[in-house]
């Protein structure tokens, strides 16, 4: 087995592109970091060729915390691309649950969990859209917002900007919206699904059910793989991603932490 090698930061980002397409939803979100992400990035990755990679993103909105993205093949390379990162804040994703016995004793805290990652493959799409269902206007991103995150107090620009991005959808009540889902971001391959939320007095109607299906066929007649994380505790969630056809990839790890 090769000799763990120090991270090293690349500016050519066409190795690490190749090296994270191998498996395109598992590093969704180390791309989009690594690529997409508004803000300064830094990519690192170890080994030649690579056995893992680590993007670092520092977004205007984000207060000083640092967006980390990693994915590795093995406990190696995860450990040697440790040594970048940054001290202080963090939101971190690790690409598998192993990780966060490594990311542990570097954490003065931490705030987060497992989650499992599902895709869907379109042979084994479940539609379970109901009648009513319209696009998501806007204008009610400073509802949706703090309903999404009470804590953060840009919730509603952010909110916002990924409803105008397109492909969002929701149930109306009244002339509001009372059920809804949309996209947190997408790669060249892949749809990562979010946001979708339902009023407690409007559930077990259909409506998770309806929006999510509609969030769907909108990612496949554009070609792309949909996918999404649940948290492995959040059953009547993994019930609702299964019966419309998605099935695990595996166990993810998000969450805040101080790296010292």
């Amino acid at each position: 087995m090769p000799s763990p090698t120090p991270a090293t930061r690349i500016e050519d980002p066409s190795v690490a592109q190749a090296f994270l397409e191998q498996i395109p939803v598992t590093t969704a979100v180390v791309w989009n970091r690594a690529f997409d992400m508004e803000g300064t990035k830094e990519l690192f990755i170890e080994g030649d060729p690579p056995r893992g990679t680590l993007a670092v993103a520092r977004p205007p909105w984000a207060q000083g915390a640092a967006g980390i993205a990693m994915h590795a093949t093995e406990p190696r390379a995860a450990q040697e691309l440790m040594a970048a990162w940054p001290h202080g804040p963090v939101f971190l994703h690790l690409t598998a649950e192993w990780m966060l016995s490594l990311v542990e004793p570097r954490a003065e805290t931490f705030d987060g969990g497992v989650f499992w990652l599902f895709q869907l493959d379109p042979k084994d799409f479940v539609d379970q859209e109901g009648a009513g269902v319209r696009p998501l206007d806007p204008k009610w991103a400073d509802r949706i917002g703090p309903i999404w995150d009470s804590d953060w107090d840009r919730a509603g620009a952010y909110v916002r900007a990924r409803i105008e991005a397109g492909h969002a959808y929701a149930v109306y009540e009244d002339g509001q919206p009372v059920a809804w889902a949309f996209l947190h971001f997408e790669t060249p391959t892949v749809s990562m699904m979010g946001f979708l939320h339902v009023l407690e007095p409007y559930r077990r109607k259909g409506h998770a059910r309806s929006v999510a299906s509609a969030l769907v066929k909108d990612i496949l007649r554009r070609g792309k793989i949909p996918a999404l994380h649940v948290k492995t505790d959040n059953l009547p969630s993994l019930e609702l991603t299964t019966s419309l056809g998605f099935h695990r990839v595996k166990k993810q790890v998000w969450g805040d932490a101080v790296i010292r």
